[in-house]
């Protein structure tokens, strides 16, 4: 246990830091398998760490969107941050929904050998949750009393690590914005969630009321549903894109159909940055510049 609660407050700290951390966490739990799950954004699937013996199968396997949907007992049976939910939960839900809802779920668990277990979520708001859970197989069997004893502190320790590491990755994303403060154009910062890291005091008025974008808990969507649904596919098309692929790594759209204003039409930029391999998604990912349509047309 004292391994395991070190390695969580070092981890934000140190390169694969996250990944030894969820090793001693099922390790103290009496687990075989953790994992480190963000839920919520442009992307379904933004962050997702597995440890263990079936690590690179389970990674494999929960690729598919379809196992985080109605039939995954673990997400259905997930309760407010901080509280645990365990092997009861889980027969809850299973009893409650039926075989046929959770079947697809269920045999990647049995092949997987991790049908048991306890999970909690560190953090949440209304777009995203960022949960941990510790996966016990056949051998293990379900959690004991001993086990939830050990998850308790784990899970205590994780959710300060998480709030540290935001914390430094929002100073990332403040220093990004310093250094174009003295600009004009409007310019925003996103993490891999889609969430606002920082931004410029120029971009304020994208946010108001006449404004093109709206904040949706921490997330950044377009006022106007249509031009929503196009900014959402461009953020995630730009999140997913790996560090060696070949494609576009640049969006330009006009949004501000809905404004009151007759010149409130915008041209948005939208550009991946570079990423950092070994952080929780947090980091800078996306920037987002915008320029008033009517200056460019001034301007050509």
């Amino acid at each position: 246990m004292k391994e395991a609660e070190l390695a969580l407050i070092n981890a934000p700290f140190e390169e694969g830091g996250w990944q030894t951390a969820m090793e001693r966490a099922a390790w103290a739990c009496g687990g075989s398998t953790g994992n480190l799950v963000g839920i919520g954004g442009p992307m379904l699937l933004p962050f997702n760490l597995f440890t263990g013996k079936q690590a690179d199968r389970a990674r494999a396997h929960f690729d598919n969107p379809a196992l985080w949907g109605a039939c995954n007992w673990r997400v259905g049976a997930a309760g407010g941050p901080m509280t645990i939910q365990h092997d009861g939960h889980y027969r809850a839900y299973r009893h409650q929904h039926g075989p046929a809802l959770t079947a697809d779920y269920d045999d990647a668990v049995s092949d997987l050998d991790m049908q048991y277990g306890c999970q909690a979520v560190l953090m949440a708001d209304q777009e995203h949750f960022l949960g941990i859970a510790i996966m016990r197989g056949r051998m293990e069997g379900r959690c004991d009393g001993s086990a939830l004893f050990a998850f308790n502190r784990i899970i205590r320790h994780a959710q300060r690590a998480v709030r540290v590491h935001l914390a430094l990755d929002g100073e990332a994303g403040e220093l990004l914005v310093g250094e174009w403060s003295d600009r004009a154009s409007p310019m925003l910062v996103l993490d891999r969630f889609g969430g606002l890291c920082a931004m410029t005091a120029a971009a304020e008025g994208l946010l108001d009321d006449n404004g093109p974008l709206i904040l949706r808990g921490i997330s950044i969507a377009a006022r106007n549903r249509r031009e929503d649904r196009h900014f959402q596919a461009a953020l995630a098309r730009l999140l997913s894109v790996g560090d060696a692929a070949i494609g576009p790594h640049l969006h330009q759209m006009a949004v501000g159909r809905c404004s009151a204003r007759p010149h409130g039409r915008w041209r948005l930029s939208v550009m991946r940055l570079p990423r950092r391999p070994h952080g929780l998604g947090f980091d800078p990912h996306l920037l987002i510049s915008a320029k008033p349509i009517g200056e460019l047309l001034q301007a050509s």
